[in-house]
């Protein structure tokens, strides 16, 4: 199992795992976090922790102009986005954004369960 070291890194982890039917998986030199088999954020297994995250399309250009926020190598072109998490206030910011990933992803794959987690 690939961990980070980071001291952010088990706040993450504990809220992606207590979503439903969010699994962990280890397929690159990264921690992936899907639900369902679809992928909502990817974590870098090195520190400084780096996630990559898919936001409301809305929302990206906005995301873009903080400084720890980056277009994600080889996926950004598909609206996704790296956060370096070093502080409190990233870290702050990965996990708001990685509950957005979260429910973007449940939302445009898995409507009935959105409704259910979001009552829309």
């Amino acid at each position: 199992m690939l961990t980070n070291s980071s001291r952010y890194f088990r706040r993450i982890r504990n809220w992606c795992l207590k979503q439903e039917m969010v699994t962990e998986e280890y397929p690159w030199e990264c921690i992936v976090y899907k639900v369902n088999g679809k992928v909502f954020a990817i974590c870098s297994s090195e520190t400084p922790l780096g996630i990559t995250l898919k936001p409301e399309k809305e929302h990206l250009d906005g995301y873009l102009y903080h400084p720890d926020v980056d277009i994600a190598s080889h996926v950004g072109r598909f609206g996704w986005i790296t956060v370096t998490v070093h502080d409190k206030a990233s870290a702050d910011l990965a996990f708001a954004l990685i509950q957005e990933s979260y429910a973007v992803v449940v939302k445009k794959h898995f409507r009935k369960l959105y409704r259910k987690l979001f009552a829309e």
